[in-house]
């Protein structure tokens, strides 16, 4: 027979007025999110010849400090502080140290040479590994003047709020063999099937689903012939 066919034959009704009802349910979980990862390649080092100024061994920071914001438990977040030698002679460093649960740094270590006016690259990545205020510090120990250089570190691990929409409908009053369900994030139109086959029970189960967003559920009922009912009444479900 036709396949998916949707019409309104007697024997096949579709899913009668306000039948179908969606329950927003929210639980927490660790979340997967996509941050760049760190690398262990060698330190890039900026061939432009930068600013030569001060006294023969000078080594500038970029920034005096790294703020993650919010990460989310288990993934990672990395940034990067630009290392320069801004005197006469090569810098050499000598220790580059990390405090701090969750920190770590990446591209620059002990030996690296910087050439007068070139720079270094340090990555430094962020993996909380429990949810809470974190706070750290990089210290790069090197051969020029002016001590080390200490970068501040913060950042915040976070659990991620997965949500669920629980479905119900009334049963069709047919013969049927199951149940389809749609989903759209437009009411009354572009519905995407989630039933991958008619399911048998009257309920479904959206799960994992992102934060601020509206998903619009439809439903329909299945024959034994896969003639399909024209959709039931749209329920909206408000993820927060």
């Amino acid at each position: 027979m036709g396949s998916n066919k949707r019409h309104s034959k007697n024997r096949i009704l579709a899913l009668i007025g306000p039948s179908i009802l969606a329950f927003v349910v929210m639980f927490t979980g660790c979340g997967v999110t996509s941050h760049p990862s760190s690398s262990n390649a060698a330190a890039p080092v900026n061939t432009q010849p930068g600013a030569v100024n001060g006294g023969p061994l000078v080594l500038s920071a970029s920034t005096t400090s790294l703020s993650f914001g919010s990460v989310n438990v288990s993934s990672n977040s990395v940034q990067s502080v630009t290392l320069t030698s801004a005197g006469t002679e090569n810098v050499t460093i000598s220790n580059v140290s990390i405090a701090g649960a969750g920190f770590n740094t990446s591209g620059v270590s002990a030996g690296t040479i910087i050439p007068p006016g070139q720079a270094a690259i340090l990555s430094a990545t962020f993996t909380p590994a429990a949810s809470g205020d974190v706070a750290g510090s990089i210290t790069v120990t090197s051969d020029a003047s002016g001590g080390s250089k200490v970068i501040a570190l913060s950042g915040t691990g976070a659990v991620l709020v997965e949500h669920t929409v629980a479905l119900s409908w009334t049963p069709s009053t047919s013969t049927v063999v199951g149940y389809n369900v749609y989903v759209s994030t437009v009411s009354g139109s572009s519905y995407m099937k989630l039933t991958p086959s008619p399911v048998q029970m009257t309920s479904y189960t959206d799960s994992g689903l992102e934060t601020a967003q509206v998903r619009y559920y439809v439903a329909t009922s299945v024959d034994s012939d896969n003639n399909e009912s024209a959709f039931s009444n749209e329920i909206a479900a408000n993820i927060p």
